[in-house]
């Protein structure tokens, strides 16, 4: 599968996960499909991590932030599990917080990932040859 078409399900999930935290915040559902979710989400971002380590030419920005991505679904997984156990509002403004940064990755990775695939659209174009 195509590191595009990856990050755009990665993208969805993320969305689905921001939806799911709505629901548990005001108890419309238990906690256990957000952390379901949530692994989910960690999931598809160390997929998406390794697809972007291993693009040939390599995408620099595009490997960053699938590092970054990675990195604060880790933190907020951690900062998840803390606010259920303490109930600190105080941490779970901050969860939210994240998942936005989180959300705000994942929709720029599919960009990102978008022009990568134009680019190279772009540059497989049987005949086109640089003007003299």
């Amino acid at each position: 599968m195509k590191i595009q078409l990856w990050l755009r399900v990665t993208s969805l999930v993320v969305f689905l996960q921001i939806a799911l935290g709505g629901l548990l915040t005001f108890s419309f559902i238990t906690a256990l499909p957000h952390i379901i979710t949530g692994f989910a989400v960690l999931a598809f971002a160390i997929v998406s991590l390794v697809m972007a380590q291993t693009l040939k030419p390599p995408f620099r920005s595009l490997q960053g932030l699938s590092v970054g991505l990675v990195l604060l679904v880790v933190v907020q997984i951690i900062l998840g599990f803390t606010t259920l156990s303490t109930g600190n509002q105080v941490i779970a403004w901050v969860h939210l917080l994240v998942a936005m940064g989180i959300y705000g990755m994942a929709i720029a990775g599919t960009f990102m990932s978008m022009r990568l695939d134009y680019r190279s659209r772009e540059q497989s174009v049987p005949g086109a040859r640089p003007q003299a």
